[in-house]
């Protein structure tokens, strides 16, 4: 008798034991996920800073510059061109700036070396009906000043191009080249334009300084809550094997 509970009080930490297990593999995973996003984070951030105080560089035709670099291109507007891509912006903070449901307004700059690039203008509010306002392109010769920006992929989560309605969510020059109906278009990068000096003018382009203050970087905390909670799994069960030892012998 004595030996049945003996093996049964055995057996049952067999199958606690491997679920601890597999919650702790995943609790370390994701806090380890979360310092390898804290340093994907700090270098973006540093190369933003860095970008910030650059000169402009030309930008070589045929080649794609690294993301964030500080480019000045010139080139015309192919307004006609323009594509508007869905996105929400997070509530504005003062009236310098702009936020909500709106577009990233990607109008092509045909350059006067050859070539096509994607601008992105900046930030325009959404219509009440949620959809894109009409919006002037300046005309003639254009100097643009921005930083180089690498193609966005689509999220897990962000919901599906439907060009029949005009709907795009990703800023991704070979899509919006397509949408465009353009062929000889940069689909390697395409440009963040510096904003103006009217902020609360749409479309409102980038503010670099604004952007960095905006990021958040914690994920240096989210991996200690991650460990913490495996550390915590793991006393739970250290205490739970304790006390199934103590059943254990008080039952020889």
């Amino acid at each position: 008798m004595n030996r049945a509970n003996t093996t049964g009080a055995g057996k049952s930490i067999v199958i606690p034991a491997v679920m601890t297990g597999i919650a702790l593999a995943v609790l370390l995973a994701l806090g380890v996920w979360q310092l390898q996003r804290k340093a994907e984070k700090e270098q973006f951030l540093g190369g933003l800073q860095q970008s910030i105080g650059a000169a402009p560089m030309a930008l070589a035709k045929d080649s794609v510059p690294p993301e964030l670099t500080r480019v000045r291109v010139t080139g015309q507007y192919l307004t006609a061109r323009s594509v508007p891509v869905r996105v929400t912006l997070a509530a504005p903070r003062n009236l310098r700036e702009l936020g909500g449901l709106g577009f990233f307004w990607m109008t092509p700059l045909a350059l006067d070396g050859g070539g096509t690039v994607f601008v992105n203008r900046g930030f325009v509010p959404a219509n009440s009906d949620g959809r894109a306002p009409a919006i002037e392109t300046p005309t003639g010769p254009q100097t643009i000043t921005g930083l180089i920006r690498h193609p966005e992929n689509q999220g897990p989560f962000a919901p599906a191009d439907v060009p029949a309605r005009g709907d795009y969510f990703n800023r991704d020059p070979a899509r919006l080249a397509t949408a465009a109906g353009l062929a000889d278009v940069a689909t390697a990068y395409f440009i963040d334009e510096e904003r103006g000096p009217d902020g609360s003018v749409a479309p409102v382009g980038l503010d670099a300084k604004a952007l960095m203050a905006r990021i958040p970087n914690k994920h240096l905390e989210y991996a200690l809550t991650w460990f913490a909670f495996a550390l915590t799994l793991a006393i739970i069960f250290g205490l739970f094997v304790r006390n199934r030892r103590r059943e254990t012998a008080a039952a020889l």
